[in-house]
């Protein structure tokens, strides 16, 4: 097979592999509410029956050797999938959406070698990139200090307190490393090293995501072992950085150029959705935690009353729900990454009778990149429900979160 018929086997046999991990996203039973992406959609009866045909369409794609119309039927079920739920818009979506894009694309001009090299560049310049920007974007003080250490904890209960000192070390080295990889990847001198660095940095995300470590995000050990597997069948061999970043200067390139290479540069300045900037796992994420009091957590199904945390507080009882570990959960993926829709999520308790003052909505912002705390907001019954000025009531701060604001039980 050619270089560009395994590229694709990968990408394919690697979606089959994360979509079967987030079924009940579409298929449900599911207590997390869908976040669309306009109020104004219409309602669309068929919407759980888009995940069986994701796998229809991926396996025309897998078969096909002119899968041009089969690669466009995905990703416009995919793109009405996220329109419907933008909790479903996960990096990997985004990422191969661009790749099986590039092959389309190929087909479509021909298929030639020349067609061939330029669809292959693509996907290289899509992974370059994401390394590069997922790497370069953990280079701040609250991923440094804080994020890493939280990311390793549950692997240092099995691994023993005495590796503490050497994670704190490599906290410093992660960021770097994973930038390396990407720019190692971009020069035919630097390759076989930079593939052996990936190979150790993947192994080491699977292991804190094994029974070891947290054994959770169950769509992290098929995404990890993909992009590995597309970065070995990429890159060898690959021609220089002229041929990765510019290609043949079609149209789609210079596009995948911009999203994948020069926007990510505003997640430096927290400026977009980490989705974009491939900050996945960096610290820069926007995350809600809904403070519950007795009224209302009495009324809310078994199912979420299991993943509140009981904070006490006297007479007038308060639960803590931290959105991101309940979608993280149920549904193997995390909460939208997007202030306004978190708020849409904590309006959905409504529909459990919540009453005046029956919840409160605290949402993380993406940490600067000096600070190594949390700035915050604070959302209170009359900012989140309150007819006439939705916007009153919030609160912003700045300081660092402590243990007892966010501690599950």
């Amino acid at each position: 097979m050619s270089q560009l018929a395994w590229t694709k086997l990968v990408i394919v046999l690697g979606l089959f592999w994360c979509q079967s991990r987030v079924r009940r996203a579409w298929r449900g039973p599911r207590s997390c509410p869908t976040v669309p992406l306009s109020a104004k959609l219409p309602r669309f009866a068929y919407e759980a029956e888009l995940y069986p045909l994701l796998f229809a369409t991926l396996t025309v794609v897998g078969v096909s050797h002119q899968p041009v119309f089969s690669i466009l039927a995905w990703v416009v079920l995919v793109a009405l999938s996220c329109l419907y739920d933008y909790s479903r818009l996960l990096p990997w979506f985004y990422q191969y959406s661009f790749m099986l894009g590039s092959i389309a694309l190929c087909n479509l001009s021909g298929a030639g070698p020349r067609q061939q090299q330029e669809a292959l560049d693509i996907c290289r310049l899509i992974n370059i990139s994401i390394y590069f920007w997922s790497g370069l974007l953990k280079a701040n003080r609250y991923f440094i200090q804080s994020g890493f250490l939280a990311l390793v904890t549950p692997l240092l209960k099995n691994l023993g307190p005495g590796w503490r000192p050497f994670f704190q070390f490599s906290a410093v080295l992660v960021p770097f490393w994973e930038a390396g990889v990407g720019l190692g990847l971009l020069f035919p001198q630097t390759r076989l090293a930079a593939i052996l660095a990936a190979a150790v940095m993947h192994g080491f995300i699977l292991l804190c995501f094994s029974s070891l470590g947290r054994g959770t995000h169950r769509t992290i050990w098929p995404w990890n072992i993909t992009m590995l597997a597309t970065t070995v069948v990429l890159f060898s061999p690959a021609g220089g950085p002229k041929d990765i970043l510019i290609g043949q200067g079609s149209l789609f390139h210079w596009l995948v150029l911009l999203l994948f290479a020069c926007l990510p540069m505003l997640g430096l300045f927290n400026r977009i959705d980490c989705i974009f900037s491939h900050a996945y796992m960096t610290g820069r994420h926007i995350l809600g935690y809904l403070h519950i009091h007795q009224r209302l957590y009495d009324k809310l199904p078994s199912e979420i009353q299991a993943e509140c945390a009981d904070l006490g507080r006297g007479q007038a009882r308060r639960y803590l729900l931290d959105l991101g570990s309940w979608y993280v959960k149920q549904l193997g993926m995390n909460p939208p990454q997007n202030e306004k829709m978190l708020q849409h999520v904590a309006r959905d308790f409504r529909r459990y009778g919540a009453g005046f003052d029956d919840l409160s909505l605290t949402i993380t912002l993406m940490p600067g990149l000096f600070s190594a705390s949390l700035p915050h907001k604070t959302y209170s019954w009359v900012a989140l429900f309150g007819p006439e000025q939705p916007a009153e009531g919030v609160r912003s701060r700045s300081r660092k979160l402590k243990a007892r604001d966010l501690r599950r039980t």
